[in-house]
């Protein structure tokens, strides 16, 4: 029997990690599910994110004996969440009968928490996401591509850590120029504090660098992506990047990835394998 599945999902967002994941599990699944509009005619309710979901309607959920299935990436912040994304973790992971994290850091890093402070008791598994292949790809030598570099972003916030990238590259450029060879090229996609495109992004010794704001069309990240040599990811608690796993699968090497987080798992998931949405859909079909 198909399975009909219930996406506990208010977000009207159209860009970030959490809307290409939904879509991507929704391509990915071909048809084998069942998406229906009303929590009352599903047999599951899944939870892409604590942030994204209506509390009553989860509560109303599980008291109609419905099964929920909790999606959980990272420990969202109460400061973003009016201050109540750690009750709502707390919360949907009591009432969940199965948590899916993102990575084995995310299980450690939130899995702990719930399981020491609330004695949770759902089951636990881990799920990378998948990207889609039929964008995400490459069939050239990204030797062949030279010097440049790639910094993107969605969230400006102190945990993407956007100085160390430019510092790093300052440095390729200085050793370029003083070596009397070719410069680096550096892009910058995405959304960065308003003061810094008219500055040059506080760059001063004519770096070869150019800016595109934030790009809603994948195919065109794609492109980007197969455009660049390199990927500077050096975002602080990241449990499982999304940029990563398309930059890798359009050939891009990963450069100052941070040992905190889900990122080095999966530069070394993708290395020995890039991760399908078909691949990904079939996993959550399983759990759901």
């Amino acid at each position: 029997m198909r399975k009909h599945i219930y996406i506990a999902n208010q977000s009207k967002q159209k860009l970030g990690g959490g809307f290409v994941f939904l879509d991507n599990l929704r391509q990915g699944s071909r048809n084998l599910i069942t998406f229906v509009d009303h929590w009352q005619d599903a047999h599951t309710i899944f939870i892409p994110s604590v942030t994204m979901t209506a509390r009553q309607e989860i509560l109303d959920a599980k008291a109609a004996k419905r099964r929920i299935v909790l999606r959980v990436d990272n420990m969202p912040k109460d400061s973003r969440n009016r201050g109540t994304a750690f009750s709502r973790m707390r919360d949907y992971g009591t009432l969940a009968d199965v948590i899916i994290f993102q990575s084995e850091w995310a299980r450690d890093y939130v899995g702990s928490w719930l399981e020491s402070n609330f004695r949770v008791k759902a089951e636990k598994r881990v799920i990378y996401n998948g990207v889609d292949t039929s964008i995400f790809y490459h069939r050239d030598n990204p030797k062949a591509r030279g010097d440049t570099y790639l910094y993107t972003t969605f969230n400006m916030d102190e945990n993407k850590r956007f100085p160390e990238a430019a510092y790093d590259f300052h440095l390729r450029h200085r050793e370029a120029k003083r070596k009397n060879l070719p410069l680096p090229s550096l892009k910058l996609v995405g959304n960065f504090p308003k003061e810094l495109p008219p500055y040059k992004f506080d760059f001063f010794d004519g770096e070869n660098i150019s800016y595109t704001p934030a790009v809603e069309n994948r195919k065109e990240m794609g492109d980007i992506y197969r455009s660049c040599r390199y990927l500077y990811f050096p975002a602080f608690a990241d449990a499982s990047p999304n940029t990563v796993g398309e930059a890798i699968a359009c050939g891009c090497e990963v450069l100052l990835a941070n040992p905190v987080g889900g990122t080095k798992e999966v530069i070394e998931q993708y290395s020995k394998k890039i991760i399908s949405i078909e691949e990904m859909a079939d996993r959550y079909i399983e759990v759901l």
